[in-house]
């Protein structure tokens, strides 16, 4: 059965789950591309406050579907066509859209699934959860643009012994390493999710958008600035958020942000 992208949002939360039955959700070309596709669609939505990235049947994503690489990934041509014009624009629509990700992590998230998720700006992890990129048993090294991402999340030392071990961590160790943010009970770990959602869809959403943009602003700048995005970075000021969340405190009632 083909691997599929289902969409749903309610109430300003976008979910966005992987499945594909029988290959612990590995991710074919046609998901790559539908991911590009929903992700660019919810960067222009203003409604959206927070988007979560899931897998189905209890995994999250075991890589890209290994079944289809006879096709798109036999030559030097076919293989920079299915890195460079569906791997990486797909993980950069993800990491790029405007409102927080985060990823909700069970099982398997290995290879193209773990890209998935560190392309996300939150990772929670139920306890059952493996994480790796044991491409090199595979035959084949990550690619630059990609091996940018794994350096900007997880540094030099996480991404040299996840790609030249090629070993699994635990939802544990993934947490001590900071490949993922929280990992908790699986018992608890939907409540977790929800819990985290909630947080976030509750506070300003120009907030949020801004917050996650300088974060990345800085950590690609090696924490240097411009003037001129100095400046920006005070234009919030002028904001209809800024001025709600003040009143709200002030009068000790909940805010309505609107984005504004």
């Amino acid at each position: 059965m083909a691997g599929t992208i289902h969409f749903v949002a309610d109430a300003g939360i976008a979910t966005v789950t992987l499945e594909s039955p029988g290959k612990l959700n590995a991710v074919s070309v046609a998901m790559w591309q539908e991911l590009r596709r929903v992700f660019e669609a919810l960067s222009g939505d203003e409604g959206v406050r927070c988007i979560v990235v899931r897998g189905a049947g209890g995994n999250f994503a075991a890589g890209a579907d290994l079944d289809e690489f006879g096709d798109v990934h036999h030559d030097l041509d076919s293989g920079r066509r299915f890195h460079l014009e569906t791997v990486v624009p797909s993980l950069a629509a993800i990491r790029d859209v405007r409102p927080p990700v985060l990823a909700a992590i069970e099982g398997v998230c290995a290879g193209g699934g773990l890209q998935i998720a560190l392309a996300c700006d939150i990772r929670i992890a139920a306890d059952s959860a493996r994480f790796g990129v044991p491409v090199g048993r595979l035959g084949f090294p990550v690619v630059l643009p990609e091996l940018r991402l794994l350096l900007e999340r997880l540094g030099q030392a996480v991404t040299a012994e996840l790609l030249l071990s090629g070993r699994l961590l635990d939802a544990r160790e993934a947490q001590e390493r900071g490949v993922v943010s929280r990992a908790v009970p699986t018992a608890e770990f939907e409540h977790r999710v929800a819990e985290t959602v909630h947080l976030i869809a509750a506070g300003s959403p120009l907030a949020a958008r801004r917050n996650k943009a300088q974060i990345r602003l800085l950590v690609e700048r090696g924490m240097d600035y411009t003037a001129r995005e100095l400046d920006a970075s005070f234009e919030f000021l002028d904001s209809a958020d800024y001025r709600e969340g003040i009143a709200a405190f002030i009068a000790k009632r909940h805010p309505n942000f609107t984005g504004k």
